[in-house]
């Protein structure tokens, strides 16, 4: 091979031109293969009983996405051409009928009540001669292995209520709204099962006296008097209503911390007179939800006792949610 002559100049574009041309090439066959499909892949036989791993669909952590991705709105909201509206409401007619108070004593060895509160009143208001009636009280003390025991009795009067002269010195019932908090709503046992949700146990613990559940024999009331005299007072009502199609209330559930058994059934008689506009959507009546916040003035004409009985089932306790 003959030597290059190291004065002679090196012809550079005649070797780079061909490595150039190379590179294009390559360039332009790497990006033809990522835009073309790829290819299906080839069925493979899994034998019978193999257990095939699949890639795993990964869910967001919703409790880490931000408010704006995840919109509220209230359960019972629905979008509307036309929210339900009250048309007619008639003057609140008067109401009697019959409801047991129920009062968890203090009833000492010898029978005396030297304490007592009402428990879950249907009126708020029938609890106000209590505090006068105590001292008065006498009971057959409460028995545990043949001896008389202090105890917390639960004492239950049945009253007949008579209320007049209702008017709501304040009235709302309005669509529930998308953005409107969620009330907390009250639950309603049939009956007498509502004690149920108190302990046996005598809470806060109270030394020198034994839960009434635990007893032999009840301390039995001993024609305990009762008197009431007759009074105004108010009480503020909150529930949700569903209106059915036909324009009717369908429901009323309380919401709220407490309520007052006798008011809600004096509301649900007096809310079958209402007449309203049922709620509109897609050109046809449907079922809606509406808020109520009332406040209904009222008097306590008398509040008669009927009958009386000891009940065991202790109610010295907080109730259990």
């Amino acid at each position: 091979m003959a030597e290059r002559n190291p004065r002679a100049p090196l012809r550079i574009g005649k070797v780079l031109r061909p490595l150039g041309l190379t590179l294009a090439v390559s360039v332009v066959a790497l990006r033809a293969a990522a835009q073309a499909p790829a290819p299906a892949p080839t069925p493979v036989a899994v034998p019978p009983g193999t257990v095939v791993l699949r890639p795993i669909e990964v869910i967001p952590d919703t409790s880490r996405l931000s408010p704006a991705e995840l919109p509220y709105a209230h359960p019972l909201y629905k979008p509307l051409d036309e929210p339900a509206k009250l048309a007619e409401r008639p003057p609140l007619e008067d109401l009697e009928t019959r409801v047991w108070l129920f009062v968890a004593v203090r009833i000492g060895e010898n029978g005396r009540v030297s304490d007592g509160a009402a428990v879950e009143p249907p009126l708020k208001a029938l609890t106000a001669p209590l505090p006068t009636l105590f001292p008065r009280w006498r009971f057959t003390p409460a028995q545990k292995g043949g001896q008389p025991v202090a105890t917390w009795g639960t004492y239950a009067a049945e009253l007949n209520v008579q209320l007049e002269k209702g008017l709501f010195s304040a009235f709302s019932l309005v669509p529930v709204g998308k953005e409107d908090p969620i009330p907390k709503a009250l639950p309603e046992p049939a009956g007498e099962s509502w004690m149920l949700a108190y302990s046996k146990e005598i809470t806060p613990a109270d030394p020198g006296t034994v839960s009434v559940e635990t007893c032999d024999t009840l301390p039995m009331p001993d024609s305990n008097k009762w008197s009431f005299d007759s009074a105004r007072t108010r009480s503020r009502i909150t529930a949700l209503v569903q209106v059915s199609e036909l324009g009717k209330v369908a429901r009323i559930l309380p919401t709220g911390e407490t309520t007052e058994s006798l008011v809600l059934t004096w509301l649900r008689k007096y809310a079958a007179t209402w007449r309203l506009t049922p709620a509109m959507a897609g050109g046809k009546p449907v079922p809606s939800w509406m808020a109520l916040d009332a406040t209904l003035e009222y008097t306590i004409n008398s509040a008669k006792k009927k009958s009386e009985r000891s009940v065991k089932k202790n109610l010295r306790a907080p109730r259990a949610e």
